[in-house]
Parts: structure tokens; sequence; C-alpha cells
């Protein structure tokens, strides 16, 4: 007898709340902190006050749900569904996703099946519709899990306007920010493996959003991949880069936002190139 599968991320992966509906995607809500105030990502704040916080440089930073949270979800989710489908936001970036591989094996085998993610931001809900295919065509939940921790892959370039939230939010110091500022540097930030990292520093916005084409487009066959842009607020110039993106790599590009999660942490007007390997089933 067929499984009812429930397919469930965290709201690190910017969808909205109409947009997983419409997917039939569940969300877990993400707590986020501005200026020692906690709410509740998608349900008590939301992009217009993340922005309005970014614009007034407060302090913003985001903390992983919590295990009694997570747990809640999963039973509410398993009075409907025979199985829940979780892939959390990287396990380089929050403990989240560690949190919930120990607590399915232990208290949910069979049940709950939780990706070993390497992946953040709109790659999530790419791989949850890649799952959710799959498993039409009949693969169980495990060998989906397996695969997508295999043969997953995300390599992505952030590029910030500026580096204020970072600074606002402990990730760089003052001193650096105020230097990188007085320079007119530009960092090129790498999602790899799940991980972020300093790829690059470049003089001049131009120049950093031209390395950053050439990072994604580097050694690789466009075509074994699908390619995204995702933006912070920046929608005209990033209309302008997506069609050098298309232009690099013969492909189409997919446009996505960064929502409240993200963009709490790299800031207003960020700039993202990414690419994610397309699975073969």
């Amino acid at each position: 007898m067929e499984k009812k599968v429930a397919f469930l991320c965290d709201s690190s992966a910017d969808i909205s709340e109409e947009e997983a509906k419409q997917l039939g995607i569940y969300v877990l809500r993400m707590p986020v902190i501005i200026e020692g105030n906690e709410y509740l990502e998608g349900i008590d704040i939301f992009d217009e006050n993340i922005l309005a916080a970014l614009r007034e440089q407060k302090k913003i930073t985001t903390t992983q749900p919590s295990i009694g949270e997570i747990v809640r979800k999963w039973d509410e989710l398993l009075e409907e569904y025979d199985q829940v489908f979780y892939l959390p936001l990287s396990k380089a970036l929050s403990g989240t996703c560690a949190s919930a591989i120990r607590l399915a094996n232990e208290s949910y085998n069979g049940k709950v099946f939780v990706v070993d993610s390497t992946f953040v931001c709109y790659p999530v809900i790419y791989m949850l519709e890649t799952a959710k295919k799959m498993l039409e065509k009949g693969y169980s939940c495990e060998e989906i899990k397996q695969k997508i921790e295999q043969e997953g892959e995300l390599y992505a370039i952030l590029i910030p306007r500026d580096l204020t939230a970072l600074k606002n939010g402990g990730r760089i110091s003052p001193a650096a920010a105020a230097l990188a500022g007085m320079l007119k540097i530009h960092p090129l930030l790498k999602v790899e493996n799940g991980g972020i990292d300093v790829q690059d520093k470049v003089r001049t916005a131009q120049r950093a959003y031209k390395a950053g084409i050439e990072c994604v487009c580097k050694n690789v066959d466009p075509k074994e991949y699908d390619w995204m842009i995702i933006h912070a607020d920046n929608e005209e110039l990033c209309d302008e880069l997506r069609k050098q993106l298309e232009d690099a790599t013969g492909c189409p590009v997919d446009k996505r936002v960064f929502k409240s999660v993200i963009m709490s942490h790299t800031g207003a007007g960020t700039i993202g190139f990414g690419r994610i390997r397309r699975l073969q089933f």
C-alpha cells in the first residue's frame, strides 16, 4: 500500500505560506530576534519588517526551532500522514539538522526521514519538489534521502551590497566592515557543501557581479544544472544580472527572493548566483 508522505522544510528555505500551500509543502517557522525581541518568521514578523529593521541598522539574529516545536510539528503531521520527509537548513549553518536526525533515529524510526542537508534558501524547495517527483515514481523516503545526500549539490555565490547586516549580526568585526567600506571592497561569499566562506574580495560592485557569474559557471557543464538568481529587495539589478547569467550558461535562470531569515543575515540589496545539480532518476 502506498504511503502518504508530508514534505517539510524550515523557513530558511525562503518560501511564503501561500507558496508552500500551493506546492503542498509544510514549513517549520524559525524565530527571528531583533534587538532582543523574538518573533516567529511569517507569523508575527514579515519581510517588510526585516527590511525596516535593516534600514535602521538594528541587530538581527535568528535561532533554530526548539526540539519541542519540531516534535509538535512532526506529531501533528503524523496524525494525517504515514511518514514525514524533512529537509532542514544545512547542517553547517544550523544545529537543527543534527538535532532532528538524532531525534528521528531515537523516537521516529521509519516515520520521519531527515536529510543530512547541505542546502539553504530556495534550493531546499527545489530538492523537495524533486523528492516529490521521486516518490511519485515509486522511490521510498529512505531511497530519496540517500539520493539527495549522495548526489545533491548546491553551489552559489552571495554578494552583499554592503557589510552592515553582517557587522550588526556579529559575523564580521566593525573594524573589518569599516575598512572594507573605505576601500570599496565587495566580498564574494561562496555556499559550498552547506557552508559559507569567502571566495574572493573584489573592488567595485560591477567587478564583483562579473566575478560571481564566472565562479558559478567555472568548470561545469551548464546543462547538468538548474540555475537561479536570488535577490534581497534589489529587483531591477537582479533582472539585469539574470540576463547576464542566462547568456553565460545558455540556460534559463529562475529568479527568486531572499526572505526574512536569510535576508536578516546578508542584508538588503544582496544578490546570489547559484546552480543545483539535476538529479537523475
